[in-house]
C-alpha cells in the first residue's frame, strides 16, 4: 500500500484540499484534512522567500504536503518559467512529501530525480481541459508516466457527456491496481469526485475558499457526501484523528 507522508491510500477515501498563500487561519488540522495540496501557481508572489515561508507555514498543520506548480496549459493560474519552477521544487522539496509535475513538462525528469534523492513520493500528473481522450490514450498516459518514474499517476479530463464519464470509470476499475488518480473534470464529471474514490482513484480534490478545478467540491460538502455514502471513511475517520 502506498503513502503520502503518513497517510495511508487506497483503504478509504482521502481527501487532497486544494491551497493557496490565501487560506491562512481557515486552514487547520481540526477541519478534518488528510492531505494539502500547495499551488504555487496561485501564490500572490514567486519570490523563493515568500514561498518557503507559506510553506514551512503549512506544514506546521501536522498533514502531508504535495508541492504543486501547476502550468497554466493545464489549469494553472499563471505562467511560471520552466527554470524558476524547478527551483521552486528543489528549494522546497524537504518540507513536502509529494510533487505532482506535469507528464509534458520539460523539467520531469529533474523534478523526478531530485524527489527520488530526497526520499519524496512523485505524482505525475496529465490534464486535458477539453475533453476526454479515447480508451487507448489514457492507456498511453498511464504507461508513459509510469516509465517515467510515477509513484502515481493523475489523469484529470474533461467530460462532455456522460459517455466520457463512464469511460473514465471504466478506465479507473480496470486499472486500479496501478496507484492512480482519476478525475472528471466540468459540470458532468463532478460526480467523480465522489465516486470514484470507491473505484480506485487514491486521492480526491477540495477546495476552502475557491475551486482550482472545473466541478470541484468544497470541502465541507465533499466530506459530508463521503460520511453518508462510504460508511468505512467513518470509522477510520475516529481512528486516525
Amino acid at each position: 500500500m502506498i503513502k503520502i507522508g503518513k497517510i495511508n491510500l487506497g483503504r478509504i477515501p482521502r481527501v487532497a484540499v486544494t491551497v493557496t498563500d490565501r487560506e491562512g487561519d481557515k486552514l487547520n488540522r481540526p477541519l478534518l484534512i488528510d492531505i494539502i495540496e500547495i499551488r504555487v501557481d496561485q501564490f500572490r508572489s514567486t519570490d523563493p522567500i515568500y514561498i518557503k515561508n507559506v510553506i514551512k507555514k503549512m506544514k506546521r498543520i501536522g498533514a502531508p504536503l504535495i508541492l504543486t506548480v501547476r502550468s497554466k496549459d493545464e489549469g494553472g493560474q499563471r505562467d511560471i518559467p520552466d527554470k524558476l519552477k524547478l527551483n521552486i521544487f528543489k528549494d522546497n522539496i524537504s518540507l513536502v512529501d509529494a510533487v505532482d509535475i506535469e507528464l509534458r513538462s520539460p523539467i520531469l525528469p529533474e523534478v523526478v530525480k531530485n524527489a527520488r534523492k530526497n526520499g519524496k513520493k512523485v505524482i505525475i500528473s496529465w490534464h486535458n481541459l477539453k475533453m476526454t481522450p479515447a480508451d487507448k490514450k489514457l492507456k498511453d498516459i498511464l504507461d508513459q508516466a509510469k516509465r517515467s518514474g510515477a509513484n502515481i499517476v493523475k489523469i484529470a479530463a474533461k467530460a462532455n457527456n456522460t459517455a466520457d464519464l463512464n469511460r473514465l470509470m471504466k478506465f479507473t476499475i480496470e486499472n486500479r491496481s496501478k496507484n492512480i488518480i482519476t478525475i472528471s473534470l466540468g459540470g458532468i464529471g463532478s460526480l467523480s469526485r465522489l465516486v470514484f474514490p470507491g473505484l480506485g482513484s487514491l486521492i480526491t480534490y477540495a477546495y476552502i475558499n475557491k475551486p482550482s478545478g472545473s466541478g470541484q467540491i468544497s470541502l465541507d460538502v465533499l466530506r459530508s457526501h463521503l460520511q453518508i455514502y462510504y460508511p468505512q471513511y467513518n470509522s477510520q475517520y475516529s481512528k486516525i484523528r
